[in-house]
């Protein structure tokens, strides 16, 4: 039997079967052959057992990390299938549906097939799993990458939540999921829309119901507090959970967030009307333990976004400010479409806010008039938003401004005190 020398000699024989797009593996005797978008995977693989089979080639499906496996050859030679250009984290909303999609569907084989990823296996959980993606698109489309993380995934979530007695079936965009999404916005605008978007509520990517859970009617709940506690007697009985999902290299992380009334606290440390200048930008900042707020206008709206040391922790629109600002310092603040024309009574407001912030320099009404009206309305909204909040935390107490603070960025971390209980997977 004719034998594979090197990684060269298997990239030409590969060649030699019309396989022209063929690029080194990960390792000195792997060759990944490159195929385009659509591309049939498996197929390439098994093609490529029939064509090379004077080198001893076999197909071997579970064979190495891919989802698809790998063809291996005589002297340890391996041959793998990928995608070029396949998604990876920012491919957008395609990718997302895919990824969420292909967690439930290997959790499910994890529970049901142990671990077995074939894509006879994950066809075979079908039961366990209702999401909105196909598994044909997850077996042909999902790369590599998300294959670790789903895998990656399923460990940890079946660690967690065994089961054994539960018989859970993972839901991405099912009609179940839907009837809860829908019966949130309900009870959302009912309480006045304390929330801007869902994600704020739950960020859950998927969920995971047992049998028992499949039963609990949430649609009974008259309130998003009432919901909240249906929510978190399933989540502690672990019939009802909310997932929330990250990307996973190498090791799966797992933490339970609003599973208990305690909140995170933070400290207010300073605030500024601009980092390099009141008239230099249209932002201020509210510096706290862990980070930082930015106010500004974000496209057409002014709001906030919160910035941890190492990453953005969130944003809060400009409806959910003034709420906290009602709640934690018991002001009215003017919202954003009665400033939106500089005129002279809003000018004169705008003069008042400015003076009242801490750290403006003194300055004559008339000069301020003139920078004002030099500025463009973009700067003119977003600044005098800013500083009508900056005016009112300035000469505010210290304890309602931690208050403030925590409250905010525990709203932009979806873990307010109206937010949903839900784990998160990263």
């Amino acid at each position: 039997m004719p034998t594979i020398k090197s990684r060269d000699d298997l990239k030409i024989e590969l060649d030699k079967c019309g396989y022209s797009d063929v690029v080194d593996g990960k390792t000195s005797k792997t060759a990944v052959v490159q195929l385009p978008k659509g591309g049939d995977r498996e197929g390439s693989l098994r093609e490529i057992e029939k064509k090379l089979k004077k080198f001893g080639a076999r197909y071997n499906p579970t064979g190495g990390q891919s989802s698809v496996g790998r063809t291996e050859l005589t002297g340890s030679f391996y041959v793998e299938c990928k995608i070029k250009g396949g998604g990876g984290s920012g491919a957008g909303s395609d990718i997302t549906e895919l990824a969420e999609s292909a967690q439930c569907v290997y959790l499910a084989a994890k529970y049901n097939k142990k671990g077995d990823y074939s894509h006879k296996s994950l066809g075979a959980a079908k039961s366990s799993y209702d999401v909105s993606d196909t598994l044909k698109r997850i077996n042909e489309k999902i790369t590599d990458d998300w294959v670790e993380s789903s895998k990656l995934g399923a460990a940890v979530i079946a660690k967690q939540f065994p089961n054994a007695g539960k018989n859970y079936v993972a839901h991405r965009g099912s009609s179940w999921v839907d009837s809860l999404e829908n019966h949130w916005k309900l009870l959302n605008n009912e309480a006045g829309k304390p929330f801007t978007n869902l994600n704020k509520w739950s960020p859950a990517d998927m969920y995971i119901v047992s049998s028992k859970g499949k039963t609990i009617d949430l649609t009974k709940a008259k309130t998003l507090v009432e919901l909240n506690s249906m929510m978190l007697a399933a989540y502690k009985s672990k019939d009802i959970v909310g997932i929330s999902l990250k990307k996973m290299r190498g090791t799966a992380q797992f933490k339970e967030l609003n599973v208990n009334k305690n909140r995170t606290t933070y400290e207010f440390i300073s605030s500024t009307t601009g980092l390099r200048g009141f008239f230099q930008s249209g932002d201020g900042y509210i510096m706290f333990n862990g980070g930082k707020a930015q106010f500004r206008k974000f496209g057409s709206t002014w709001q906030g976004e919160l910035k941890g040391k190492n990453a953005n922790m969130g944003k809060v629109s400009g409806g959910p400010v003034i709420g906290f600002v009602k709640e934690y310092f018991k002001k009215d603040m003017t919202p954003q479409r009665e400033l939106s024309v500089a005129d002279d009574a809003t000018i004169d407001q705008f003069y008042e806010w400015y003076n009242a912030c801490g750290d403006t320099p003194e300055m004559t009404k008339y000069d301020f008039y003139k920078e004002v009206k030099a500025k463009d309305m973009n700067w003119f909204v977003s600044k005098i938003m800013t500083a009508q909040l900056m005016a009112i935390v300035d000469n505010a107490p210290k304890k309602q401004k931690d208050a403030f603070t925590s409250g905010m960025v525990n709203y932009a971390a979806s873990e307010s005190i109206l937010s949903g209980p839900y784990c998160k997977v990263y």
